[in-house]
């Protein structure tokens, strides 16, 4: 089975597709099991995970992408 080709702004989408499961992830583990909230290492590891890097995600996807929102990068 072939890939399809893969330019810029599909990396873009499935890096941020990606943060975004993983912090829907974090949060349905701290809903399935309440007593990680008392856990420093899952608390520290949960903060890094939505606060790091979906906020690192989105800024660094605003500042780096093109204008143009064709999708079709040289």
């Amino acid at each position: 089975m072939k890939l399809p080709p893969m330019n810029m702004a599909t990396a873009r989408v499935l890096a941020g597709a990606g943060a975004f499961t993983l912090v829907l992830v974090v949060f349905a583990l701290m809903w399935a099991r309440p007593e990680l909230a008392d856990n420093d290492l899952f608390k520290s590891l949960a903060q890094a995970i939505v606060i790091q890097g979906l906020i690192g995600l989105v800024m660094a996807f605003l500042f780096t992408g093109k204008n143009d929102t064709r999708g079709d990068d040289p």
